[in-house]
């Protein structure tokens, strides 16, 4: 038997030449992306996919190259959350998931992509029929009321089924260990940094119980409409939920532009859209002290990109409190490092795992804690 390959950078090039000779037909992940025929980012990368045909596959390979580099690049970076990362799972997982993002699904399957998977997933989808539902005007979403009951939540909600298998059946932030889980506990009270519509929000609530507490920073109008039908629907955990109507950002009082895009909405620094709105931030740490919160005890993040200046604006709160961690690491690339290195740098003794929770590129999440 050979031994694992300990360098990053060998055991990465020797995987994606192993799967450039892949060709999945079963690995696109329609939930999300839509129907390949109609939805319209499809419809573009059908052109786009005729114009690589007539040039021989040479666009491809342009981009899976300059891809490649990208990552090459910043080897020394990979290496060192390599070295980082507690499981040999969170390892494996680093090398095919960047291997995706360089050769695309039909050349890599990540480990979620089961038989199980799909046949939950066509449960999901059956549970929307006839159900009622909201157009959420995102890629043609919709959000259909569901009864998670049967799930062994005492939740009901409008949520798009891609929300129910995430959040609620393979629990996106939750992460099992060989020495227990890291996820929100009895009593825990909760950061929800990214609320959307509420689900993660319920969904922590009913871990947190009773004596728990979730703030959850949502801002965007149109997702806060659909986030307060949802509590009005479960008054009960939503008695325990408290929406915070700002983004989270590294300091307070900073003017901010929204580019709203439904689940997928930024703030930026700078904006030349005229039309563009502006919004003040917060930062935990300034939350935490003016509403006296006693402790924090967890701490999720799903802000497109803005994980990292948001974790700077909770320097205080993770000194004093120690939360587990639950960070996305998959909008930038240099997440991947830059957001460990950081948590790294307080000395705290936090470990590290990473766990991803679908069949493409999306939901890569940072678990960081200091008690396994």
């Amino acid at each position: 038997m050979g031994c694992m390959r300990t360098d990053f950078i060998d055991r990465f090039t020797d995987f994606v030449e192993l799967s450039k000779v892949n060709n999945y037909a079963d690995n696109y992940d329609y939930r999300r992306f839509g129907d390949p025929a109609t939805n319209r980012t499809n419809i573009i990368r059908g052109i786009y996919n005729k114009i690589n045909n007539l040039t021989q596959g040479n666009l491809t390979r342009i981009i899976a190259s300059r891809r490649l580099a990208t990552i090459k690049e910043n080897s020394e970076q990979f290496q060192w959350l390599y070295e980082h990362l507690e499981d040999e799972e969170s390892k494996s997982l680093l090398i095919s998931i960047l291997a995706y993002r360089v050769l695309g699904h039909e050349h890599v399957k990540l480990p979620l992509n089961t038989p199980e998977y799909w046949k939950k997933a066509a449960e999901l989808d059956t549970l929307t029929l006839g159900a009622e539902s909201i157009d959420l005007g995102f890629n043609d979403w919709k959000a259909y009321r569901q009864n998670l009951a049967p799930l062994g939540y005492p939740i009901e909600l409008f949520v798009h089924p891609s929300g129910v298998m995430t959040q609620f059946i393979l629990q996106q932030y939750r992460c099992m260990t060989e020495r227990g889980a890291i996820e929100v506990e009895e009593g825990d009270y909760v950061i929800d940094a990214g609320g959307c519509y509420g689900d993660t929000a319920l969904y922590f609530s009913t871990k947190a119980g009773e004596t728990g507490r979730v703030f959850s920073f949502e801002f965007l109008p149109e997702n806060l409409e659909i986030f307060e039908h949802n509590l009005t629907l479960n008054p009960t955990l939503g008695d325990r939920i408290h929406i915070i109507k700002k983004p989270l950002w590294s300091n307070s009082n900073k003017d901010m532009y929204i580019l709203a895009s439904g689940p997928g909405t930024k703030v930026l620094e700078k904006s030349d859209n005229p039309m563009a709105k502006c919004i003040k931030t917060t930062s935990i740490d300034s939350f935490v002290w003016q509403n006296n919160v006693p402790h924090i005890d967890f701490i999720k993040m799903d802000i497109e990109g803005s994980e990292l200046e948001a974790l700077k604006g909770a320097e205080k709160t993770i000194n004093r409190h120690k939360p587990k961690l639950a960070i996305s690491v998959y909008h930038q690339l240099q997440d991947f490092w830059e957001i460990p290195q950081w948590i790294d740098s307080l000395n705290l003794g936090y470990t590290f795992r990473l766990r991803h929770f679908t069949i493409h590129s999306e939901e890569t999440v940072l678990f960081a804690d200091t008690n396994r």
